[in-house]
């Protein structure tokens, strides 16, 4: 097959979710020359939405209503989420405060109670009517919990003179060792999948150093969850690509492998690619010493950032071949296991009740869900996740299924209302082509001590990006604009 050879650039970047388009508006608006890369096709991987149409024919809705936008993927904001909140100030993007007035509803085994107050990763408020014994043992364990967490330096995890220790141990393994009460045990756990530390994942599939290291960087005590954004998070894609201009996006093009002259010896084509650079004219060369290739054009240029989950990244194939370190890496760094489902109501009616839409509890399906209402649309809109094993056993069902197992447990937590939405969407990450899950990806027991190096170490002229990689709000948006940033100034530094 004949491919297009592109003229050269000064830097690809592979992958177009918002990593990949902050490190492409960093490198142009340095003075760079770009082309950004993204498999599907449509920009944002993990942060995506949609406008729910309520008014259309066939709809439940009797009256003209407004149709409220809901993000599929990420969609909250903190205060201390500096470089995405100065992202949405410059396409002026307005927030709004999340949500939560009202009282929390606990679903524990047989027992359903309300109370003034939160408890995801720390107590706030009010604690929930569980015996006072119960509550005792986790407020006890999350002591010891957060004087290891605190113990953590800055940054990655891996050098820390614990890591080692603390990374041979998954987090069930210290559940185990540090809760009495069943209630305890699984405020921790339901925190391991709820807040998933990249995760999110089983206490038992996650290390614990990775778990604390998570707590270290991206705690719940600083209120990630504070603000949502007027339109949804999903609308900055396309504001970024804009800001690129014509030419410099490439939309349904996967990349499969990334070539470069290897320091002091002769040019190898990728493995698996043969001789696509030479029989286009355009294999590395001392200018232009990287060529990604995709199955439509080869792609030379000066340095190329791969702004992809690690699963995803495993996808790739590169010559010189990557290190043992990185390869390990990208094949067990797995990405969490979770679907998000909006579901709209004509009204955020659990108000009424003297309810704050934000209900936890151990229920089959769904273990958290938020209200996500935007008030200039006056629905109601919650959003529920459904993670970890629940998911494993969630995805197979047949659609009325997965609907009514959502909606059940919306019942079981807010009352008998949330049987009857007027609309209900879906997003199944895991099988989210180049995506492959959510919230992130997490670390098992092992991998940090082994290859935590590699998460950041440039390969060659191949740099590293994506919320993953951040030391700072990993598993967030802000972590993606961090990660993206700092790629594109460490490229920029290579340039000169």
């Amino acid at each position: 097959m004949s491919l297009n050879t592109f003229d050269p650039v000064d830097v690809v970047v592979v992958g177009g979710g918002l990593s990949g388009l902050v490190a492409a508006r960093e490198l142009q608006a340095a003075g760079r020359s770009v082309h950004l890369i993204e498999a599907a096709a449509e920009l944002g991987g993990r942060m995506t939405g949609q406008r729910v149409d309520l008014s259309g024919p066939g709809s439940a809705v009797a009256a003209p209503a407004p149709s409220p936008w809901i993000d599929l993927g990420g969609q909250w904001v903190g205060p201390t989420q500096t470089r995405f909140l100065a992202l949405l100030e410059r396409h002026s993007i307005r927030r709004f405060e999340s949500p939560h007035d009202g009282e929390t509803v606990l679903v524990f085994g047989s027992t359903r109670c309300t109370f003034a107050g939160f408890f995801q990763g720390f107590p706030e408020g009010q604690p929930p009517a569980v015996p006072s014994a119960d509550w005792d043992d986790a407020m006890a364990a999350l002591e010891r919990f957060q004087a290891l967490v605190e113990e953590l330096p800055e940054g990655h995890p891996h050098h820390h003179p614990a890591a080692a220790e603390l990374d041979q141990l998954s987090f069930q393994e210290w559940i185990d060792a540090n809760t009495h009460t069943p209630f305890a045990a699984w405020y921790f756990a339901y925190f391991c999948r709820a807040v998933g530390f990249l995760g999110p994942a089983e206490p038992e599939q996650v290390s614990l150093l990775h778990v604390l290291w998570g707590q270290r960087t991206a705690a719940q005590g600083e209120h990630p969850e504070e603000e949502l954004l007027h339109g949804g998070a999903g609308q900055l894609p396309a504001l970024l690509a804009a800001d690129l201009g014509k030419g410099v996006v490439r939309l349904g093009e996967p990349v499969r492998a990334v070539s470069q002259l290897e320091p002091g010896g002769p040019v190898q084509a990728a493995s698996g690619v043969p001789d696509q650079a030479d029989a286009a004219g355009s294999g590395p060369t001392a200018a232009h010493p990287v060529v990604v290739h995709t199955d439509k054009a080869v792609y030379p240029c000066r340095a190329a950032i791969v702004a992809m989950p690690p699963a995803q990244a495993a996808q790739l194939r590169f010559s010189p071949e990557l290190p043992a370190d990185r390869l390990e890496l990208q094949q067990r760094m797995e990405m969490g296991a979770c679907a998000k489902v909006l579901v709209v109501y004509r009204t955020p009616w659990w108000r009424q009740q003297g309810l704050s839409g934000i209900a936890i509890g151990d229920r089959p399906w769904v273990e958290l869900c938020a209200d996500s209402s935007d008030p200039e649309s006056g629905t109601g809109v919650l959003a529920a996740f459904v993670v970890g094993h629940r998911h494993a056993r969630w995805a197979p069902l047949d659609a009325e299924a997965r609907r009514q197992a959502v909606l059940g447990d919306l019942a079981t937590y807010l009352g008998p209302q949330a049987l009857e939405p007027v609309a209900y969407v879906e997003k199944d990450w895991p099988a989210v082509p180049f995506v492959g899950g959510a919230y992130a990806a997490w670390m098992p027991p092992g991998l940090w001590s082994r290859c935590g190096d590699a998460m950041r170490r440039p390969h060659g002229a191949v740099y590293w990006a994506g919320t993953e990689v951040a030391e700072r709000w990993p598993g967030f948006f802000d972590g993606a604009v961090r990660s993206g940033e700092e790629a594109a100034a460490a490229v920029l530094a290579q340039l000169g």
